[in-house]
C-alpha cells in the first residue's frame, strides 16, 4: 500500500470524525462561494444592463454611491452636455425600487426618455412599447413578468396609480428582465421628482476615441461642480452594494479559511494522541520522520480537499437557489469562474497544509520507545 492509500485507510477507520471535519470545511467553502458569486454577478449585471444600452460614458453626482445615484435636476445640464463634441444623445434615467401591487415583491422600476436610443436593445415578446411619453403604458422584463403573474393588456398598481401594461421584452441583462419599465415623465410623476434623473446616459458618435472620452471626463470635471462622468464599469465599481458585497465576501473569506485551519488542526491533533502507539510502531519498523509528517499532512489535505469539492457544489447550490427566490429574482445574478473555483480549491490544498503541520511534526518528534508505552 502507498502512502496515500495508507491515509485514507486512516481516515476511513474514523468515519464520523472524518464526516464531521469534512462537513464544517464545506460550509466555510460554500459561503465563500454563494457571496462571492452573487457578488461578483450583481456587479456584471448591472455592467451588461449599462453595456447592452449602448452607454459610453454616464454623468452623475459626485458623491453618488448610493444603490441608486441620488436624483439631481437635468434640465440645464443636460442643455450643457449636449453641446460638447462628439455628443450624439443625452438620455436621462431614473431609477428606483417599489412595490408593485400589495403581494409582490419590490422590483426595480426604470424611467427613460421616450423614444431615446435606451429603447433600442430590448427585445419585444409580446405587444408593443408604450404609444406616448404621457399615457400611463409600462412595458415588463420576461422575469418581472412571470413573477407577477402579468400578461400584456393587464393592469398592475404603483405608488397607487394603475398602469396598463403595453408590452412584455427580454434584455441581455437580468436585472431589466425583473424590472418594469416606463417614460421618464411617467416615472419622475409617480415618484414626485419633477424634472429629476438618478444619471445622464451618454452616447457618443462613431468618430470618438479614447482621447476623445477622457477630455469628455476632464472637461465635466472642471466645468461643472459636483459632477462626474465615468465609464458604466466605473459607476458599478463605486456602488455602495458592490463594495459592501466585495467586503463582506473577503471577510467570510478570512473567516472561513481560519476556522477551516483550525478544525483541521483539532482534527489531526486528536488523531495523532489516539494514535500516539501505532505512530510509535511505524517509528520501530524503521519509517523516516519525514515520511510520518507526509503522512499526517496528505490526511489532512485529504479532508480540506474533499470539503473544499463539496463546498463548492454546496455554494453553486445555495446561489442558485438564491437566484430563483421570489424576493431575489431578477435582482441578483450569480457568475462563476473557473479561475476562481480553482483557486478555492487551491485555498483548502493550503487549509490542510496549515492545519495539518503542527500535529505532522509533533508526530514526527515522538520517540518510540516512549510512543509504544503509551496507554
Amino acid at each position: 500500500m502507498n502512502l496515500f492509500g495508507f491515509a485514507l485507510g486512516n481516515l476511513y477507520r474514523r468515519p464520523a470524525r472524518s464526516s464531521l471535519t469534512i462537513a464544517a470545511i464545506s460550509l466555510g467553502v460554500a459561503s465563500i462561494v454563494a457571496l462571492t458569486s452573487i457578488a461578483w454577478g450583481f456587479e456584471a449585471s448591472w455592467q451588461r444592463a449599462n453595456d447592452a444600452r449602448g452607454t459610453d460614458l454616464i454623468v452623475t453626482r459626485l458623491a453618488s454611491e448610493n444603490a441608486m445615484p441620488s436624483p439631481f435636476l437635468a434640465d440645464k445640464l443636460q442643455a450643457t452636455l449636449k453641446g460638447y463634441p462628439h455628443v450624439q444623445e443625452v438620455v436621462g434615467l431614473l431609477s428606483e425600487m417599489l412595490s408593485v401591487g400589495d403581494n409582490a415583491p419590490p422590483v426595480f422600476v426604470f424611467g427613460w426618455e421616450y423614444r431615446s436610443y435606451l429603447w433600442q436593445h430590448l427585445r419585444l415578446i409580446d405587444g408593443h412599447l408604450p404609444a406616448n411619453d404621457t399615457d400611463a403604458d409600462i412595458v415588463l422584463g420576461s422575469l418581472a413578468a412571470e413573477l407577477l403573474h402579468k400578461k400584456v393588456g393587464d393592469s398592475v398598481e404603483i405608488e397607487g396609480r394603475q398602469f396598463l401594461i403595453r408590452g412584455i421584452f427580454d434584455s441581455p441583462a437580468v436585472v431589466e428582465n425583473g424590472a418594469v419599465v416606463m417614460t421618464l415623465t411617467l416615472a419622475q410623476q409617480i415618484t414626485d421628482k419633477p424634472g429629476k434623473v438618478n444619471i445622464l446616459n451618454i452616447k457618443l458618435d462613431d468618430h470618438a476615441s479614447d482621447s476623445v472620452i477622457d477630455d469628455f471626463k476632464t472637461r465635466v470635471r472642471e466645468t461643472l461642480p459636483g459632477y462626474l462622468a465615468i465609464t458604466s464599469g466605473e459607476l458599478v465599481r463605486k456602488n455602495a452594494v458592490v463594495r459592501i458585497s466585495k467586503a463582506m465576501s473577503n471577510a467570510t473569506t478570512l473567516i472561513a479559511s481560519l476556522v477551516g485551519a483550525l478544525v483541521v488542526f483539532n482534527t489531526m491533533l486528536m488523531s495523532i494522541n489516539e494514535r500516539t502507539r501505532e505512530i510509535g510502531l511505524l517509528l520501530a519498523l524503521g519509517w523516516q520522520r519525514q515520511t510520518i509528517v507526509k503522512l499526517i499532512v496528505s490526511e489532512s489535505v485529504v479532508l480540506s480537499l474533499a470539503g473544499g469539492l463539496a463546498g463548492i457544489l454546496i455554494g453553486i447550490a445555495i446561489a442558485g437557489g438564491l437566484e430563483h427566490v421570489e424576493l431575489m429574482r431578477g435582482k441578483i445574478e450569480a457568475v462563476f469562474s473557473m479561475p476562481f473555483l480553482i483557486a478555492i480549491l487551491g485555498l483548502s490544498v493550503v487549509l490542510g497544509v496549515a492545519g495539518g503541520l503542527y500535529p505532522a511534526l509533533k508526530a514526527a518528534r515522538m520517540l518510540p520507545s516512549q510512543a509504544l508505552r503509551q496507554e
